[in-house]
């Protein structure tokens, strides 16, 4: 137990405050650092669930339970990965699941969208809120951050601003549908964007591809033959490949980064 308060101390000193993350995840080194403390933390944290009575201790541990599931977060977020391309520290694989700790609620984005669900009023056909549910929207989102969802927990935020809060959302139709439409339309949106930059025309067949793309085979892209074959090099936005083989190349090497990111952010 002592050497956990140790490594947690240890971790402590690379980045003070776990909700902060964003403040180093530009410096390579203090991501080094924070990753290597965090690593030697989760390991000892793994052997003590194993090998002893496990059960939180604040004064134990030198750290609460909450705290420790923001630097969770904060590695998740520093460290982002596609699903399925590669391995975390264990204690992250154990807690993916649980939906209660020993003290700690942790908040994933369908408790978010069921929280305000069940809390938004109707005015003449509109979703609506008052203040206080607003302050608890935006708590439960930076809350949700913290626990190392950022990129969701940011488009949440957009969509509560953009389309709760300014009253674009019928009645008719529950949060979270609305919020998933949203999503899709979104995804539409980056979708023509590519497809105008790399000049291709068969959208169908990119749209096909974008949702049989699949983080567990990141390199595989569906139907990118049918998708090489639509370029239309002439009217392409991207001029910086002047003839088309070379385009067609560049293009294979775009795909997966921007499938694996658009897939991430937006499915």
């Amino acid at each position: 137990m002592s050497k956990l308060k140790q490594l947690l101390g240890e971790l402590v000193l690379t980045l003070s405050k776990p909700s902060e993350w964003a403040e180093i995840k530009d410096d390579d080194d203090k991501k080094e650092e924070f990753k290597i403390a965090f690593f030697a933390a989760s390991d000892q944290m793994n052997l003590v669930q194993q090998y002893y009575e496990y059960q939180w201790n604040d004064e134990t541990f030198g750290m609460t339970e909450h705290t420790w599931l923001q630097y969770i977060g904060a590695y998740k977020n520093l460290f982002p990965r596609p699903e399925g391309s590669g391995s975390e520290p264990q204690t992250i694989k154990q807690l993916q699941g649980k939906t209660k700790l020993t003290n700690t609620q942790v908040i994933d984005a369908a408790h978010i969208l069921s929280l305000i669900g069940a809390r938004v009023g109707s005015t003449d056909g509109i979703q609506t809120v008052d203040e206080e549910t607003k302050r608890i929207i935006f708590e439960q989102i930076q809350e949700l951050s913290n626990m190392g969802e950022a990129v969701t927990a940011d488009l949440l935020r957009e969509f509560v601003e953009d389309e709760l809060f300014t009253g674009h959302l019928s009645s008719r139709i529950n949060f979270d549908e609305a919020f998933d439409n949203w999503k899709k339309e979104k995804l539409q949106v980056e979708i023509e964007k590519f497809a105008d930059y790399w000049g291709i025309q068969d959208m169908d067949t990119l749209n096909r591809s974008v949702n049989l793309y699949s983080d567990s085979q990141p390199e595989i892209i569906p139907y990118i033959e049918e998708i090489n074959n639509s370029v239309n090099h002439e009217i392409a936005l991207n001029k910086e490949n002047k003839g088309r083989l070379k385009h067609i190349i560049e293009l294979g090497k775009a795909l997966p980064n921007w499938m694996r990111e658009i897939k991430s952010r937006l499915s």
